[in-house]
């Protein structure tokens, strides 16, 4: 397993090392003439998973507050999740005959997950129906972001002398973030914290094991977000106490602490500061 999390360290970082060289500051709001329109565009999958409705419109809200002198919408990238909400796609080609010229958008997909990916093509294929469109990150992108929830998460739910458990509802597409964000927490607290996940890797299964060899007999669990939260209620407990823990189970959710929106706000205001490089100008830097 360590091998392993060294290794999708690795690769992470090098991914992320990457996407900075491929990345130069243009603001795009400065291009703007007076005949120009801009729009904000918040990007979900559904109200339900991810940062969950509540998140959803903590994210809404503060877009709306940072970008106050321009347009508002919503898309979904999961048809008939949310009411009214429509295709990325669909809003792309709306807000082209709308007459709006600069776009920005944000995701708030917690990950680099099929969403984000599908949501880069869909960005990609619209550029030529404006004069700039440019996509925010998901909330785990970077190494300094990881860094950062980690350090939301032990400052704001750490239980002293107990195995303190982040516990995310992952898919398997997520593996690699969260194998990451495990291994960041565990540096970062000195071994007070570990994250599992309710459907992927690090396992429940594998928990229960360290938590063993390790004679831990106290932990307490902190849901990532409302859906992780409700998974944990029955299972988790049971399987816990059955390996001879005591467990509590914090009632907030990492998602809805303020540091994880602020968070958001920065990766839209990169997107606002920086523009991908084209291929052909990717090109020209390494030769």
């Amino acid at each position: 397993m360590n091998r392993l999390i060294l290794f999708t360290l690795t690769v992470l970082c090098t991914s992320m090392s990457m996407w900075a060289q491929e990345t130069m500051e243009q603001a795009m709001f400065e291009s703007m003439r007076d005949d120009d329109k801009a729009v904000i565009v918040a990007v979900h999958k559904d109200a339900e998973s991810g940062i969950g409705s509540t998140g959803i419109e903590r994210l809404n809200q503060r877009l709306r507050n940072a970008y106050p002198n321009y347009a508002f919408r919503e898309a979904c990238t999961t048809q008939g999740a949310m009411a009214q909400a429509p295709d990325p796609d669909e809003l792309f080609s709306q807000l082209a005959k709308d007459g709006y010229t600069h776009v920005l958008v944000q995701s708030s997909s917690l990950t680099n997950d099929l969403d984000v990916q599908y949501l880069r093509h869909i960005v990609e294929a619209a550029k030529g129906k404006f004069k700039h469109v440019r996509l925010g990150e998901p909330l785990l992108s970077d190494r300094s972001d990881y860094e950062k929830v980690a350090d939301i998460a032990i400052n704001t739910f750490s239980v002293p002398k107990e195995m303190n458990v982040l516990v995310c509802n992952g898919n398997g597409e997520d593996d690699a973030s969260y194998m990451l964000l495990d291994y960041i927490l565990r540096d970062e607290s000195e071994g007070d914290w570990m994250l599992a996940t309710t459907n992927g890797i690090p396992t429940l299964d594998h928990l229960v094991q360290v938590l063993k060899r390790q004679k831990v007999k106290k932990v307490h669990l902190v849901p990532f977000n409302a859906e992780a939260s409700s998974l944990m209620r029955s299972e988790w407990m049971k399987k816990l106490q059955q390996a001879g823990c005591k467990v509590t189970m914090e009632s907030r959710t990492l998602i809805d602490q303020e540091g994880v929106a602020s968070l958001f706000e920065e990766h839209v205001r990169q997107a606002e500061q920086f523009r991908r490089l084209t291929p052909k100008e990717q090109k020209i830097i390494t030769r």
